[in-house]
């Protein structure tokens, strides 16, 4: 009898224990939920839904991206885009803004900003960051606004920029309602005109040289118009500079006038 009793307890402990062994092993895992809340060492949060904060456990928008301020006097980097250089090529790390049209390529618009970030050595373009659009007619993007990395040049449309000297190259033109151009040296004006020991040309003079060159002096050809352009600010300096040495032209012959007018009026009365 206390064999059997002895021989039941064991079989029953053998079997719960077996039991324990396999039953989890058969039971669903389901992983914790996602929360938000910090506990004092999270400072990012990626929910399966809602927003996406970096640096933020509330971020307010679908996703925001927030640093300490740090050192105020450094740039304070927030998103990084990056290619690997290469020495022949053209890598351009971009944000695409696109209408997500990808069902037809032809109706595909989008605008881009990137940077040229490696050397080319067959165009030999400068690194250079740039905003362009592509809409649905064209064939390849179009770049409008570029700054490049030579004197930091910037460029607007479709324009030659390999002239030296100057900061800003537009195409077609530009339209607004002011422009001021700053003088750097005083001697870029012409108020020395009406100085005591100015040389004025006399009229036979200048108008030998008329005749032999065909345009005043000190102002620029036709053709060195069209090969060097036109400065804005030399060329009015320079205009203003004729319109001085007119009016001193203009107050020398109404001098001789009045002496003349003088010496017929004399002659008169002596007759």
């Amino acid at each position: 009898m206390k064999k059997n009793l002895f021989s039941f307890v064991f079989c029953s402990c053998l079997a719960i224990y077996s039991f324990g062994q396999v039953a989890p092993s058969t039971r669903t895992k389901t992983a914790p939920p996602t929360t938000n809340v910090s506990d004092g060492s999270k400072e990012n949060v990626f929910p399966s839904s809602g927003f996406i904060g970096i640096g933020t456990l509330t971020p307010s928008a679908p996703m925001e991206i927030k640093r300490g301020a740090g050192n105020t006097t450094k740039k304070n980097v927030l998103i990084k885009l990056s290619n690997e250089w290469a020495s022949a090529g053209q890598n351009e790390p971009s944000i695409m803004f696109s209408n997500g049209n990808v069902t037809d390529p032809k109706n595909i618009s989008y605008w881009m900003i990137g940077a040229r970030v490696s050397g080319d050595n067959t165009l030999k373009t400068p690194q250079t960051f740039k905003i362009s659009y592509k809409s649905p007619t064209d064939a390849t993007e179009k770049d409008f606004f570029s700054v490049d990395s030579y004197e930091g040049r910037v460029r607007i449309g479709d324009v030659q920029t390999q002239f030296d000297g100057y900061k800003l190259y537009v195409e077609q033109g530009i339209l607004t309602e002011k422009v001021k151009v700053a003088v750097k040296d005083s001697k870029d004006w012409y108020d020395n005109v009406f100085a005591p020991d100015y040389q004025l040309l006399s009229i036979q003079k200048l108008e030998k040289f008329i005749q032999e060159n065909k345009h005043l002096p000190d102002v620029p050809t036709t053709e060195e118009v069209m090969t060097n352009g036109l400065d804005l600010g030399k060329m009015n300096a320079t205009l203003l500079k004729k319109v001085e040495e007119l009016t001193l032209y203009i107050i020398e012959m109404k001098k001789e006038s009045d002496e003349m007018k003088a010496r017929i009026k004399a002659l008169e009365t002596k007759q």
